[in-house]
């Protein structure tokens, strides 16, 4: 079963149209169910702290 984001994602008028060149439903529900719930959440915490680190970087480069 895809995950309810997937769904939600689905039920949008035209979303199919809205997908990059090559990206399915079908590919989208694989990605998302290679992991639980906590484990993309843990990943997206881990990208946005690399993410800040970068920015952070970079504004003390720029001062």
């Amino acid at each position: 079963m895809p995950p309810p984001s997937v769904e939600k994602l689905k039920l949008l008028s035209e979303a199919e149209n809205c997908l990059r060149p090559g990206i399915t439903f079908e590919s989208l529900e694989a990605v998302a169910n290679q992991m639980s719930d906590n484990q993309f959440a843990e990943r997206m915490v881990k990208a946005r702290s690399n993410l800040l680190q970068q920015i952070t970087r970079f504004a003390n480069r720029a001062a």
